[in-house]
């Protein structure tokens, strides 16, 4: 109860108590002899104010249970006026035809002669229908050990009840997905982890790829992945199951009463659809764990540890659980919605690996410029379709959207500890000799070798191979256009190597 209230409350019983009995006095008084009337209308009016203002409402029973008397605010929260309750007797009416109220308080018998306060919280229907929570209290008016008058004092707590059950929805509930937190999780751990909920089980899983979904396809992205497969938790476990976002990238289900078998199954059915959706989706994987308390003895610590290891053997076991395979899994995605080819990608790959052996690079730079062939364009998988695809003149802002792209595959290639070491050539293999190009502007030497070897590379095929903005040139126009923009936007000395190098 909200302290102001409370106090308002104590203070109105009060005053009620002294009104009534300085009037019950000079009613008693003004018939012996006829005296103090101006008094006794001054203490009725200011009775009559003091009734009608208070924040909360009053209604004023005879010891019958008749209602004698409601204010303002009784008739605000129950949306009647008074002719509806004047006159009439409590059980009588509607939206007080409410089991706890007579369970709590009998007002044909009057039990509570000996309980002169009471309070409780209830959930009652205005005259629309509408649904009111109020808090209900009574105070009783005696005189000479005789009920005079009851008063049922009841706050409108609708606003206030509303509030608290959002504030206890956020505390228990993760807020992107509506799956319960941890925090709910390790409260039911406790609730339940008792002989009679055996065998009690849990399923732990953590998202794969998240991470590089983020930064490839955007926050927004990643969001609606984690609500897809919270969707896949809720369609296949059980009502009495609870599912619970266990961390950034984390899940994890309880499940009361349930074999290690049936446990089984469901983490199967979970893993089947996170399959699907992967395949039609995102490219990802949900790794999944699985433990089992079978006997008291067990501490459930331990049953935890378990399914977390079980959820690691898991990650090993899948051929796709690495960050590489999620990144060709990017790549097979760019081929398929027609954003790059395998040709492509072969042709570049040989003939930067024939300017890297007349370079004479050594075995590990050769390598990576092999993997680079592939990766180099994995940032379009993030552009627009619309905008890639756009045989028209691209707009200024279509341009700055796909200049972006190298740090998208920059990021992805970060997110992978297997292609970190190739994410500055990815970042930088737009950059020009003259400092001109994006995303850093750097200038001559200060680009990476391998960046400038597939610049030029990647453009040689672009002008041979063709694309929607540009058009096919032959072997001698492509040559003579990479002379004209060597020193300019591509280093000169290896312009010259490449030509030659194509020429044979």
């Amino acid at each position: 109860m909200i302290p102001r209230e409370s106090k308002l409350k104590k203070e109105f019983t009060s005053e009620i108590e002294k009104l009534k009995n300085l009037i019950g006095d000079i009613e008693e008084s003004s018939e012996k002899h006829g005296l103090l009337e101006g008094a006794l209308r001054e203490g009725q009016e200011k009775y009559k104010i003091l009734f009608d203002v208070i924040p909360f409402g009053i209604m004023e029973l005879d010891r019958d249970g008749l209602i004698i008397n409601v204010n303002k605010q009784i008739q605000k929260i129950f949306e009647c006026k008074q002719k509806d309750l004047i006159g009439k007797y409590l059980k009588n009416i509607d939206i007080f035809n409410n089991i706890e109220i007579k369970n709590y308080f009998n007002f044909i018998d009057y039990n509570i002669n000996e309980k002169r306060q009471f309070s409780t919280e209830l959930e009652l229907s205005g005259k629309s229908g509408k649904s009111v929570r109020i808090e209900l209290s009574y105070y009783i008016h005696k005189k000479n050990n005789e009920i005079k008058s009851v008063y049922l004092i009841i706050n409108n707590i609708t606003k206030r009840k509303k509030i608290e059950d959002e504030i206890k929805y956020l505390r228990f509930h993760d807020q992107l997905t509506g799956l319960f937190n941890r925090s709910y999780l390790d409260v039911e751990i406790n609730r339940l982890n008792t002989e009679r909920q055996l065998p009690l089980s849990i399923i732990i899983g953590d998202i794969d790829g998240l991470k590089i979904i983020n930064d490839a396809f955007g926050n927004n992205e990643g969001d609606r992945l984690l609500k897809i497969i919270s969707g896949i938790f809720k369609k296949v476990c059980r009502s009495e199951d609870i599912i619970s976002r266990y961390g950034d990238d984390e899940f994890a289900v309880l499940l009361p009463g349930t074999s290690l078998e049936l446990t089984l199954e469901i983490k199967n059915r979970i893993k089947k659809m996170c399959e699907k959706v992967s395949k039609k989706e995102f490219p990802f994987v949900l790794s999944l764990g699985t433990s089992t308390k079978e006997n008291r003895e067990q501490q459930f610590s331990e049953v935890l540890v378990s399914a977390r290891d079980s959820m690691y053997r898991d990650k090993l076991i899948s051929s796709k659980n690495t960050p590489g395979g999620i990144v060709f899994s990017l790549v097979d995605s760019l081929m398929e919605n027609g954003l790059e080819t395998k040709e492509h990608i072969k042709r570049v790959e040989k003939m930067a690996s024939e300017l890297g052996r007349t370079l004479r690079l050594p075995k590990s730079k050769m390598d990576e410029l092999s993997m680079l062939a592939t990766l180099h364009d994995l940032g379009k998988v993030a552009i627009p379709d619309n905008i890639l695809k756009d045989k028209e003149r691209l707009s200024s802002e279509d341009w700055e959207v796909i200049k972006s792209y190298p740090e998208i595959g920059y990021n992805i290639a970060k997110s992978s500890f297997k292609f970190t070491h190739l994410a500055d050539y990815i970042l930088h293999h737009h950059e020009r000799w003259d400092g001109l190009g994006y995303p850093m502007k750097l200038k001559g030497e200060d680009i990476p070798l391998l960046s400038r070897i597939m610049a030029i590379v990647d453009a040689y095929d672009v002008m041979r191979s063709g694309r929607f903005y540009k058009k096919t040139l032959t072997k001698n126009s492509a040559i003579e256009e990479l002379r004209k923009c060597g020193g300019k936007q591509f280093d000169p000395k290896l312009v010259d190597e490449f030509i030659s190098v194509i020429s044979e």
